[in-house]
């Protein structure tokens, strides 16, 4: 089943480590600015068939407070340009795509991955009022 894109913080939580610093496994941006930025690792976990045909962006996320504090600078995310992914008349279809759009250009995304995010060992999410510096 799709759920609306918006509400994917009911089944995926946000979740940060309050004692030892480790960055998200995925950045999610709600509201006008839909951005769905992952971790490579997570992403080369996951199987391939969700993303068929589906371009990648290079992405770079600084969660330093300072310039030169490296330990907390990252280039190795991706963003996945939520464009990219089809419409569908009917959201009871079967969900081959991570995401798809109805027939309002509403965002949807499948349980399903959300399962297989979990499973590929996505813990740590953050949402858009955590977000870091960074180019995604």
């Amino acid at each position: 089943m799709y759920i609306k894109f918006d509400n994917v913080k009911e089944i995926l939580p946000e979740c940060r480590s309050k004692v030892v610093f480790r960055n998200p496994d995925i950045y999610i941006a709600l509201g006008q600015t839909q951005r769905f930025v992952i971790w490579e690792s997570i992403l080369s976990d996951l199987d391939g068939n969700w993303f068929d045909g589906i371009k990648f962006w290079p992405s770079q996320f600084d969660f330093g407070s300072h310039p030169d504090d490296y330990n907390k600078q990252f280039d190795d995310y991706i963003t996945i340009e939520l464009l990219q992914f089809p419409s569908v008349d009917n959201l009871d279809t079967e969900e081959k795509h991570a995401f798809v759009f109805n027939e309002n250009n509403e965002l949807y995304i499948s349980e399903i991955f959300v399962k297989d995010l979990k499973s590929a060992g996505c813990v740590d999410v953050w949402y858009d009022t955590t977000a870091p510096y960074g180019r995604y």
